[in-house]
């Protein structure tokens, strides 16, 4: 399934929201926060400012991460990222365009009186539960996340490191590493042989043989932000099975020294046969 990315604005004023109402397709007349396609070439915070100047016609400032929406449509995945802003001082009212039906602000404790669209629900039951204490508070920790993991290393991981040395000692050579044009990204690639290897970290992608913990405090972000990842591992398997590849997934605790053998020999079992009908 094809993801589309998206950048929103939750433009505040005191406590109300801006919502704009969809005024085409098949989704004419349902709600929305406002925003628009991320371009490739920019992040998602330059996507939304460009989108809500294009769209409304004004300038936000106070641009905050607030959070990340997954929703699957019946022909698209939708990821959105949803920022907190504000009217920049010397911006104007704003102003809908042709495929906008209407646009009010609305109290934030009013806005599950609209008909939404299907994936900004959560987003709204969010705002509505949450007061702007909360709001802040949760700002603040998915900066403290991004910076995190922005610090943690994307490839060469030690567990990485050691497949890749099993394989290597095996004969299987000839991948590539963190192959962008199969479904997720896989760690260790086979194109030729349609092969994906996932080495996943147990914490983050919640590992069903070594159930890591979870998290005491903001129990609700946590659970919200891993159910996302393990989500997006289900839709990477799935369409790699839809396209015919054999997607293998070796798990960090799976890579411990009383268990690397046997976990290499099963991956090494799997991906030999397959080398030998490609050849």
């Amino acid at each position: 399934m094809k993801t589309v990315r998206v950048a929103a604005g939750i433009i505040q004023r005191d406590n109300e929201v801006l919502a704009v109402q969809r005024g085409y397709g098949e989704m004419d007349g349902l709600w929305e926060f406002p925003g628009g396609k991320i371009d490739t070439s920019e992040t998602p915070e330059e996507a939304c400012r460009r989108e809500l100047l294009e769209e409304l016609n004004v300038r936000i400032t106070s641009l905050q991460d607030f959070y990340t929406l997954e929703y699957d449509y019946p022909d698209f995945h939708l990821s959105m990222n949803c920022f907190l802003c504000h009217l920049d001082e010397e911006s104007g009212e704003p102003a809908r365009n042709d495929r906008q039906r209407d646009m009010r602000w609305v109290h934030k404790s009013s806005l599950a009186t609209l008909e939404w669209m299907p994936a900004d629900i959560e987003l709204v039951n969010m705002l509505v539960r949450m007061g702007e204490e909360k709001e802040q508070a949760l700002v603040k920790r998915r900066a403290a996340v991004r910076k995190s993991m922005q610090g943690n290393k994307r490839r060469d991981t030690k567990p990485e490191l050691l497949v890749r040395q099993r394989l290597r000692a095996a004969g299987l050579t000839g991948y590539r590493l963190d192959w962008a044009k199969a479904p997720g990204r896989p760690d260790i690639a086979f194109p030729g042989r349609k092969i994906a290897i996932f080495v996943n970290g147990c914490y983050w992608h919640r590992c069903p043989h070594c159930n890591p913990s979870m998290p005491s405090k903001n129990v609700e972000f946590w659970e919200a932000k891993f159910r996302r990842n393990v989500e997006r591992d289900a839709r990477a398997l799935a369409e790699l099975e839809e396209l015919g590849w054999c997607a293998i997934t070796i798990w960090e605790c799976e890579l411990k020294r009383d268990r690397i053998d046997e976990t290499m020999a099963r991956v090494i079992e799997t991906v030999r046969p397959i080398q030998a009908l490609t050849e």
